[in-house]
């Protein structure tokens, strides 16, 4: 593909009324693909964020106190993670709906489609002398890829979402402003910055991603184009000033859980880092097949006696350098690189600092960086002239081999969205490909579980229960210090108590609550359920005694409030001492 050049001194861009036109399409086209997903219900981290969030749960009136606090608040985790935007919108939209997963799957699909038209407008600026057949064709591969299926299906995906679209509004800004010299554009692209940093940390690596934009887009040296991120660097100290503010100075607290960060060892997390990065290069050719959890011991951690993670080492330093000169030369396979390193640091860092699993909106915005080198390779392979006015001749071999993979991707997108549909339907179906993850064992068994709880006839409940157990109990074998499995353990000997009326079941879910505690001291579902366990045998002091730990290691467990407050104000119970231990 031929490269144009172009004098520093351009002429301010305009969009013309073919781009805007496709752009709408291009946007219409990430809608359609996404439709069905509108109708489905919460899924997974949506009820953290949705449900059980009290404050958003509030409406407007819950808003300010969103502001103040940690993403996992109502989790009980303190994770330093600050995103109150994505909260803000689930309180607005409780505020107008109340609990509606349909409105928010609908606006997350709207949401998506916005930051396709964003893309197709930036990448037109960005490839401003190319035929306008590249930025379309790169922006429909990126609406396509199936590797968006996670962000765009769970509700809670809206605060990667936020983020990607705030930044792509922002680099357009940031573009014009660069063209017509106006502050108004310059204004927005700083607000809009600041949006994408209040929906997600990740969006930090924008003040990255700016100068190379600018270094593209309107030719300027590298050098000048990083002086012109320093006003997006004030926005980041204001973003930091203000997360201090409302989290305060206590540091975050990583859970010493082997489950969700699966390579804090040292010995592992580094070749484990080159091992993911291999296998996201992997995913972005080839997604299949998706999944919504990687945890322990999906991706299992890998040493320096790994040839994945020598491999990954020497991928990655090969691109990098790669990268760098083509960044040099000014090619478009350096912008590809570039985007797609620059998306990669969230991911890197999450690995190198906490430990934490891989997942596919991690590579959410590596994908765009992918998709432009694709077209770009396909269209060298097939000689398309981009530079002069659209050709059949020239360029139909492009066209119906992107077309292809385009297809290709939005029937896998299509057919992952109904995955999403429910939490047991996503569970089950990604058990074919889980077998070695001990979250999506416990997922599908504890769901199971909870769905026989209704079940009216005994003999079905009976076999769910037990086909529930015995999902738990792999989950076990691949980690026994798993301290959820053994709660959602006892949980399903409790609901055999319920209808069964068997005293044997008593001891053992009393068992497996105990053992919950022992590996997970944080757990307070454990200490709550113990409560219930020994209210029903009447040992009410006990009772008392759990329900007021649980509330003490969580204090927005309004259950183990509620629960105590019962047999304080009935019993006249408020104990705060172990009765079961001897003095």
């Amino acid at each position: 593909m031929k490269r144009v050049e172009r004098s520093l001194v351009t002429v301010p861009f305009r969009l013309t009324f073919q781009q805007y036109g496709l752009g709408l399409i291009a946007a219409a086209f990430a809608f359609l693909i996404y439709a069905n997903s509108i109708g489905h219900g919460y899924v997974l981290d949506d009820y953290s964020a949705i449900t059980i969030n009290k404050f958003v749960q509030e409406g407007f009136a819950g808003i300010p106190k969103l502001m103040t606090v940690d993403f996992w608040h109502f989790s009980n985790m303190q994770l330093g993670y600050y995103r109150p935007l994505s909260l803000i919108t689930f309180a607005m939209e409780y505020q107008f709906f109340g609990a509606a997963p349909g409105v928010s799957h609908l606006i997350n699909v709207l949401f998506y489609a916005l930051a396709i038209y964003l893309v197709f407008i930036l990448l037109c600026r960005i490839f401003r002398d190319y035929n306008i057949l590249l930025p379309l064709v790169i922006t429909l591969l990126f609406a396509a890829h199936p590797i968006h299926t996670e962000v765009i299906d769970n509700i809670k995906g809206r605060d990667e979402l936020l983020s990607f679209l705030n930044t792509m509004a922002m680099l357009w800004f940031a573009v014009r402003y660069v063209d017509d010299k106006k502050w108004i554009s310059l204004l927005l692209s700083l607000l809009l910055f600041y949006f994408a940093l209040l929906s997600k940390e990740s969006a930090l690596t924008g003040i990255i991603l700016f100068p190379l934009v600018i270094y593209y887009a309107q030719k300027r040296p590298l050098s000048e184009a990083l002086c012109k991120a320093l006003p997006y660097l004030a926005v980041v100290i204001l973003f930091f000033i203000q997360k201090r503010w409302a989290l305060g100075s206590v540091e975050a607290i990583i859970p010493n859980d082997i489950i969700n960060y699966p390579y804090h060892a040292e010995a592992v997390k580094f070749s484990s880092v080159f091992m993911l990065f291999l296998f996201s290069i992997r995913m972005l050719f080839f997604p299949y097949p998706l999944r919504y959890d990687y945890s322990y011991n999906q991706l299992p951690a890998v040493g320096w006696e790994s040839g994945w993670a020598w491999l990954g080492l020497l991928v990655f330093i090969g691109m990098l350098v790669v990268a760098g000169l083509q960044v040099k030369k000014r090619s478009w396979y350096g912008l590809a690189l570039g985007i797609f390193y620059i998306g990669m640091i969230p991911l890197v860092g999450f690995i190198l600092l906490r430990g934490g699993i891989f997942a596919e909106r991690n590579l959410f915005a590596p994908a765009l960086g992918f998709c432009i080198g694709i077209a770009l390779l396909f269209g060298k392979m097939a000689k398309a002239d981009f530079t002069s006015n659209f050709r059949m001749k020239t360029s139909i071999l492009f066209l119906v081999s992107t077309m292809i993979i385009v297809f290709l991707y939005s029937m896998a997108t299509i057919q992952r969205n109904r995955m999403w549909n429910d939490s047991f339907t996503l569970f089950e179906n990604d058990l074919k490909t889980g077998k070695n993850s001990a979250q999506n064992q416990l997922h599908f068994g504890s769901d199971l579980v909870m769905l026989a709880v209704n079940e009216k006839e005994v003999k079905k409940k009976d076999s769910m229960i037990n086909v529930g157990m015995g999902s738990m109990r792999q989950a076990l074998r691949i980690h026994p210090a798993f301290g959820d499995a053994l709660f959602r353990y006892g949980y399903a000997y409790e609901v055999k108590i319920t209808y069964q009326r068997e005293i044997r079941y008593v001891d053992s879910a009393i068992f497996y609550f105990n053992k919950a505690i022992e590996f997970a001291p944080g757990l307070s579902d454990a200490y709550r359920h113990l409560g219930i366990i020994y209210e029903w045998i009447q040992r009410y002091d006990v009772a008392s005694y759990y329900y007021n730990k649980a509330f003490e290691i969580n204090p927005t467990s309004w259950e183990a409030k509620q629960k105590s407050d019962e047999l304080r104000n009935t019993k006249g119970l408020d104990v705060k001492t172990n009765p079961l231990m001897k003095p």
